[in-house]
């Protein structure tokens, strides 16, 4: 199934998306990680499509090819495009959200901000307390020292670690390449915002019914913070998805699809 390629321009930046099943009755925006792009979801939106989703997956600004400016990449600015977003598209009468990775901070962030806008909400394999402890912080403070120095050198390093069984090469390497598209000054806002701001205090707060996806082999210190949203948000379910690593809309696109069907019938 092929997708539209388009632009909405909200909060004077240009966001591009590409959507999926236009007019299908249930809507669900995809939002990437750091580093991350529209094109990511390329295999798995047609599936969702297919199941009568109507889907959007946009670059976030500062990355793919939205707008990006130099300024202070907030989760607040990032959810306030997104909440845009949705009103261009006539969505904020309720919509799904799932985020990816640092996505699915900023869908959390999202919900503690516009809940009346959403439907359902769906975290996959994220963590919104960076510096839980001494490994965390330390491992943090290294990615981001190779980043700084030399982003595309961490990426080829950092990428393949992200899924549990080998990927053909060119798949790394359009990885990558796209993920340069994010500019130095974007990303190291980003992942500042995501170290120093801690959002687990407030996810009791969440009302909007949740679905929080982990990964069988997400890295360690992402599985467990995965696992701790889960905690905080009350009534909030769980798939844990088997056999794959931190991407498992890619890996086992099949038991994630299902655990999203499931979760909104």
């Amino acid at each position: 199934m092929e997708s539209l390629s388009l632009t909405a321009t909200v909060n004077d930046v240009d966001i591009a998306y590409n959507r999926w099943g236009e007019g299908n009755p249930k809507r669900i925006m995809l939002v990437h990680g750091w580093g991350g792009f529209k094109e990511l979801w390329n295999t798995f939106a047609p599936k969702l499509a297919e199941q009568a989703f109507d889907v959007v997956a946009m670059d976030l600004r500062g990355s793919g090819e939205s707008s990006k400016p130099e300024m202070d990449y907030t989760h607040e600015v990032l959810s306030k495009d997104l909440y845009e977003l949705a009103k261009y598209l006539g969505w904020s009468d309720g919509f799904i959200m799932l985020g990816q990775s640092m996505g699915g901070y900023v869908v959390l962030d999202y919900a503690l901000r516009f809940p009346e806008t959403l439907t359902h909400l769906i975290p996959s394999n994220t963590s919104v307390f960076l510096g839980r402890n001494l490994i965390s912080k330390i491992t943090w403070s290294l990615i981001i020292r190779m980043y700084k120095k030399n982003p595309e050198a961490m990426n080829r390093r950092m990428f393949p670690t992200f899924f549990k069984f080998p990927v053909a090469p060119e798949i790394l390497e359009d990885f990558i390449v796209k993920s340069l598209n994010t500019p130095l000054y974007v990303g190291l806002s980003e992942i500042k915002h995501c170290y120093k701001e801690n959002l687990e205090p407030q996810l009791h707060k969440i009302t909007v019914p949740t679905l929080v996806i982990s990964s069988q082999f997400d890295q360690k210190a992402l599985r467990q913070a995965t696992l701790q949203i889960h905690n905080l948000i009350p009534n909030s379910k769980l798939a844990d998805i088997s056999k794959t690593g931190h991407l498992p809309f890619m890996e086992n696109p099949a038991e994630f699809l299902q655990a999203i069907v499931d979760f909104v019938q």
